[in-house]
């Protein structure tokens, strides 16, 4: 009788519910203390039981990590089982920096195990028939990514400690309004509302040191669209003023520049002598910097002096390394 009390309580927990000692007593007919036994049981077995404070009360909720959420039977053609089984490969690949990763990976496998052994297709096999590119490593906190999801889901300020490596400061307690996360070319960031420059940044979550709930709501703001917010830039972060790039391309390259656009802002003008000027706009210089260095000296920095000095002095670097080796 006792274990069915403890399953009945880990399974209203695992509903995500944050609930007071007298709100469970009255869900499961028993005493506080008992609730309070329960609830130890709970947590001596890995439950991850938190207490948080409420305007004078306790409320107690389990640790995501912890929630065990009950599905109904469903029905799929195999042909969706082989969709969902490709999509969770291409997810795994970009969620690979983040906590997410395990977790995909394991639902995966349940799922199949449900399915049965009868495929039209070898889900094993799958990954030599398809490849995806993974994301770059990233030093992202757990707890403080899932930290920035949940509030992000529930419209809740942050306040955050967070360094900017563009200026070098460091910031804390910084409050923001958590409104987008997104991936771009294995950066890992967060579009928030930064109540300091009552503007919507893009702040890296590696590089946000500690988040915690302020207990504050807000609401999006309405003039906010994430898909403008993300587009016509190289640049993973977004804030600054927007900088044009101008690109001297070689013409044996100058081909790849007509046939594809590798920037929303691209514009190409033909040279007399058949290579090609291209021009960009982006608000950051550094993945910019990247993509030019990936041409080698087949594209060259016209403007501004500053980048092509930048990617001079690290060419520079790196040459210097190599000097003396055997």
């Amino acid at each position: 009788m006792a274990n069915d009390t403890k399953e009945t309580l880990r399974r209203l927990l695992s509903q995500g519910r944050e609930m007071t000692l007298d709100e469970m007593r009255r869900h499961l007919d028993v005493s506080r203390r008992q609730v309070r036994r329960l609830l130890d049981a709970l947590d001596e077995e890995g439950g991850g039981v938190r207490e948080r404070w409420d305007d004078g009360t306790k409320r107690f909720s389990l640790d995501p990590e912890a929630r065990s959420l009950q599905s109904r039977p469903i029905e799929l053609k195999e042909r969706e089982l082989q969709a969902l089984t490709v999509a969770a490969s291409a997810a795994q690949a970009i969620l690979h920096p983040t906590p997410f990763d395990n977790g995909l990976r394991e639902a995966v496998q349940k799922l199949l195990a449900t399915a049965g052994p009868t495929y039209s297709f070898e889900p094993e096999f799958q990954e030599k028939v398809w490849h995806f590119e993974t994301g770059a490593a990233s030093n992202i906190e757990p707890e403080v990514f899932w930290t920035v999801v949940q509030a992000a889901s529930r419209q809740e300020t942050l306040a955050i400690d967070y360094y900017s490596a563009s200026s070098g400061e460091h910031s804390s307690g910084r409050k923001v309004d958590p409104l987008v996360i997104a991936e771009q070319s294995g950066s890992w960031l967060v579009a928030a509302y930064c109540h300091e420059k009552q503007r919507v940044l893009d702040f890296s979550l590696p590089a946000i040191e500690a988040a915690d709930t302020t207990g504050t709501g807000f609401s999006r703001p309405a003039e906010f669209d994430r898909i403008d917010h993300f587009e016509s830039r190289f640049s993973a972060l977004k804030g600054e003023e927007m900088k044009e790039v101008v690109l001297h391309v070689n013409a044996g390259k100058a081909e790849y520049f007509e046939r594809k656009t590798y920037h929303p802002s691209q514009l190409e003008k033909e040279l007399e002598s058949g290579d090609l000027e291209v021009h960009f706009k982006v608000s950051n210089l550094d993945d910019i910097a990247a993509f030019v260095r990936s041409w080698g000296p087949h594209v060259r920095v016209r403007r501004p002096e500053s980048l092509a000095e930048r990617i001079k002095s690290e060419l520079a670097e790196t040459l210097q390394a190599y000097q003396g080796m055997e």
